[in-house]
């Protein structure tokens, strides 16, 4: 039960925002417990009590419930509604540093995906650019390109440095043609990580420079990452 207490443990930094009246269940609890159903692939409310209720025995007692059953569904969507999004990141970001602390040189996914169930309040679509860590199955970090009004390529650029800065374990990163840009490439080579990104025969210019540049490249010399690291030695 190691990584459930540390699950609770990173969660304790979002503030319980209920009414003090009326409280059955622990607030950290409850939100643990979601996330724990959510990596269980359980992603309505309902079923992750029915996914509990099998491992209850198993749970209440790190949870910190003292409840002879897991709380209702309605319980859980009421309590997740009182957290503000910023907060809810914040615990989670927190939690993946403690979990792959000990990982290096992470590679990272970068993709869009719109939903087809859930929509904006104002009736637009949501969409959505996740940074997903394939070896573990875990999203990293999602960012909005309806809230900051801009396509993918161009909303990741806003949010690079600071995706960074609190997952510098991260080198890698890989994505289809919609990222091949040179601002792109330029903020990437800026902060030092490495890419790997695909370029299609409708982007010539970009293209043929690729071409250009490989076919010069002489691959009998040492990289200068190496030479730098064999002078400093």
């Amino acid at each position: 039960m190691n990584k459930v207490l540390q699950i609770k443990e990173a969660l304790h930094a979002i503030p319980d925002a209920r009414s003090k009246q009326g409280i059955s269940h622990p607030f950290h609890g409850i939100l643990a417990l979601v996330l724990l159903g959510l990596i269980a692939r359980q992603i309505y409310m309902s079923h992750i009590v029915e996914w509990a209720k099998i491992y209850w025995n198993e749970l209440k007692e790190p949870l910190g419930f003292d409840s002879e059953k897991p709380p209702n569904a309605t319980t859980l969507s009421r309590t997740l509604a009182k957290i503000p999004l910023g907060d809810l990141q914040k615990a989670l970001t927190a939690l993946f540093q403690v979990l792959l602390a000990t990982e290096e040189e992470l590679t990272v996914a970068i993709d869009g995906k719109t939903s087809k169930q859930f929509h904006q309040a104002d009736g637009q679509v949501i969409h959505m650019l996740n940074l997903f860590v394939q070896d573990f199955n875990v999203t990293l970090a999602q960012y909005s390109t309806h809230e900051d009004k801009t396509n993918e390529e161009n909303c990741f650029r806003q949010h690079a440095k600071d995706f960074f800065e609190s997952y510098p374990f991260v080198q890698l990163l890989t994505g289809d043609a919609a990222f091949t840009t040179r601002p792109m490439l330029q903020v990437l080579e800026d902060l030092g990580k490495d890419y790997l990104f695909c370029v299609k025969k409708n982007q010539p210019t970009v293209l043929e420079s690729l071409e250009q540049s490989f076919a010069e490249q002489d691959w009998n010399q040492p990289s200068a990452k190496k030479v730098e690291k064999k002078r400093g030695a």
